[in-house]
């Protein structure tokens, strides 16, 4: 399977295709997806050590070797205009990544907005070169449409009105 294969399948998948396993919260355990961050003193001793972990994990029912997990922390507190204009101005970022027999193949970003109420895709920025303002947001179709299908995993919120709000374009290219 190349990465267009694997891509195609999962972008033909529905919520019904998928096994959703949270990995966050009392007794639900680890994804054992995890980052380690080592913190020193100045003086290079050692002080403390960070572990985060992916939050929820998807297992592909039709192939069993396709996986998805998604919520390791990229960024805490992302402040952008798009992301932060809702009734709770937090949002912050996450990895959203593609495995396939357990290994990473592909690695995006998704953006929780509203405290946390609905996930949007990292849209692409166009900028215009003389004054350096963002003019154009997009996501593909692809990306519009599985991280719709992720929200519905996690949340009752209504994607499509949240998306809505971000004025972000979707267009018709290959996500990956």
């Amino acid at each position: 399977m190349n990465l267009s294969e694997f891509s195609k399948e999962i972008m033909n998948s529905n919520i019904d295709d998928w096994t959703i396993n949270s990995c966050w919260g009392a007794g639900a355990g680890p994804s054992y997806l995890n980052q380690f961050t080592v913190w020193n003193t100045g003086d290079d001793k050692f002080h403390n050590i960070e572990i985060d972990s992916h939050s929820m994990i998807a297992s592909y029912k039709r192939n069993l070797a396709i996986s998805i997990a998604w919520g390791l922390n990229h960024n805490d507190d992302f402040c952008e205009d798009w992301a932060n204009d809702f009734p709770d101005s937090r949002a912050m970022s996450s990895y959203i990544d593609f495995f396939y027999n357990g290994v990473l193949v592909y690695r995006d970003i998704i953006v929780s907005v509203d405290g946390g109420r609905c996930y949007i895709p990292l849209p692409k920025r166009e900028f215009d070169k003389k004054n350096h303002k963002v003019t154009r947001l997009s996501v593909t179709r692809q990306q519009y449409e599985f991280i719709k299908m992720i929200n519905q995993f996690a949340s009752t919120y209504n994607y499509d009105s949240y998306f809505k709000r971000t004025n972000i374009e979707i267009v018709e290219e290959n996500w990956f």
